[in-house]
């Protein structure tokens, strides 16, 4: 099946598409099953799309815009049209409407911005669940007065790409330890050297680093020594300082030692799941034994940790997910993060064409966010993600004080970003202009290894 658009961002309206139906490729031949005609007339743009007999018609006049307001509005009425006519062919109404973006929160403020009422569009306009649009309501009133651009201040990333086993649902470009041994005291070599230099032109150009968070692959892969070495590096006192311990079958109380000695006050240890079958499935070379015995070990330190579930893994049933639940909430973890399972390329799953079938992923999470509010966490940041199963989000929940304020800065893009190590990439916000410039660190070792000085001028050049 194909669509056609004469709209100039095509691939906005075949996301739209892609939420009803697979399958359906572009048109490159002027034809198409499905349809959306956009009419130009002056500053009034009309959309008409068409399928099976259907007819959906959109139309926005935008007269006193901006070029950068036009496009937005443009965009959302074609997907709109496209949306209400897929609505009226399928009977189906989504989650998040027409929603494609991986930021509802950000629109919500725009919206705002433009002087609309933000939730009465978000339930008229653009279809979107009276669930969901209360949770970006939620989300945005957590946040507070956490949420604002600082000026002269950046967050730190730090990117370790290396992880004990890969998990199947995993698409991140991080390699297994034990295969890629040659590689770990060059690449941890590179990588201190990268921090200082980091550091000196942070402090010669006025820039303060708030927040530092170490991810992955999983940072904890490394030795204990090895973590040292680079922490030891680090010679500022962050507001927040976060490395990501997700495996629990890489903790340990020498490494952890080594994190509470540098001043790192939060880390995460990520079950994803509590059924070990579901574990054994996945790729995960580790007990549920393991995921308490950790957990116990860290909570003698002073650290805030998170804890990440996924809703729709294979083998998972809803009463299994519920488990997982009721064993992260009964921890006592300061943040758990639902995550909902995204077939994403690369990863294993994709490629082996895992299907979810009839798993009842919607019914899941909304299982989590129930439990999650009943025990007295909060949502307080989320993000959405192509491929993502129903149509869902990942969202971050909080015990009361304890957010991480890099998760806030950075799926809201509200920070600069310096950033280290493999697949980092730099980020330099422009208020004014409304724009975001960036400078992408090689997603492989073994180029960041041989080519890091030419990494690091473009960075520089990015902040300059």
């Amino acid at each position: 099946m194909k669509l056609y658009t004469n709209f100039i961002y095509p691939t906005e309206v075949h996301d739209v598409v892609k939420l009803f139906l697979d399958g359906v490729v572009l048109s490159d031949d002027g034809s198409g099953d499905i349809t959306l005609i956009e009419y130009v007339d002056d500053t009034k743009f009309k959309y008409v799309s068409t399928f099976f007999a259907r007819v959906a018609q959109t139309e926005v006049d935008t007269a006193g815009l901006d070029e950068l307001q036009q496009v937005r509005l443009r965009k959302r009425f074609a997907k709109v049209c496209m949306y209400d006519l897929l609505v009226k062919v399928t009977g189906k109404h989504m989650p998040w409407g027409g929603l494609t973006g991986i930021r509802p929160t950000k629109l919500a403020r725009q919206l705002t911005a433009e002087g609309l009422d933000w939730q009465q569009t978000f339930r008229g306009l653009l279809d979107v669940s009276e669930q969901k649009t209360n949770l970006v309501a939620d989300i945005l009133a957590e946040q507070g007065d956490l949420y604002g651009y600082r000026a002269n201040t950046a967050d730190m990333y730090v990117g370790i790409p290396f992880c004990v086993s890969r998990c199947s649902y995993c698409s991140f470009t991080s390699g297994e330890i034990g295969k890629m041994k040659k590689y770990v005291l060059p690449y941890v070599a590179e990588l201190k050297r990268e921090l200082a230099a980091t550091l000196k032109f942070a402090e010669d150009n006025g820039i303060t680093l708030r927040n530092v968070y170490f991810g992955g692959g999983t940072p904890t892969s490394l030795s204990a020594a090895q973590l040292d070495e680079i922490l030891s590096v680090i010679d500022i006192t962050p507001t927040e300082y976060t490395v990501e311990a997700g495996r629990p079958d890489t903790i340990d109380k020498d490494k952890l030692d080594v994190l509470a000695a540098h001043g790192v006050n939060r880390i995460s240890i990520n079950p994803q799941t509590f059924n070990q079958s579901v574990l054994d499935t996945i790729g995960r070379r580790h007990t549920v034994a393991d995921i308490y015995d950790k957990y116990n070990l860290a909570r003698k330190y002073d650290f805030a940790i998170n804890m990440d579930l996924i809703a729709g893994l294979p083998g998972e049933t809803y009463e299994m997910f519920c488990h997982n639940v009721e064993c992260a909430v009964a921890c006592g973890a300061d943040n758990i993060t639902v995550h909902t399972l995204a077939l994403k390329h690369g990863s294993a799953l994709k490629e082996q064409n895992f299907a979810q079938g009839q798993s009842p992923v919607a019914k899941m999470v909304e299982f989590a966010h129930e439990k999650l509010y009943a025990t007295g966490y909060i949502p307080y940041y989320m993000y959405r993600q192509k491929y993502m199963s129903d149509n869902l989000e990942n969202v971050g929940f909080t015990k009361p004080g304890k957010p991480c304020l890099y998760n806030i800065d950075i799926m809201e893009e509200i920070s600069d970003i310096i950033a280290c190590g493999t697949n980092a990439i730099s980020k330099r916000i422009s208020v004014e202009q409304n724009r975001i410039e960036r400078a992408a660190n090689p997603k492989d070792v073994i180029t960041y290894i041989e080519r890091l000085d030419d990494f690091l001028q473009k960075k520089f050049e990015l902040f300059s």
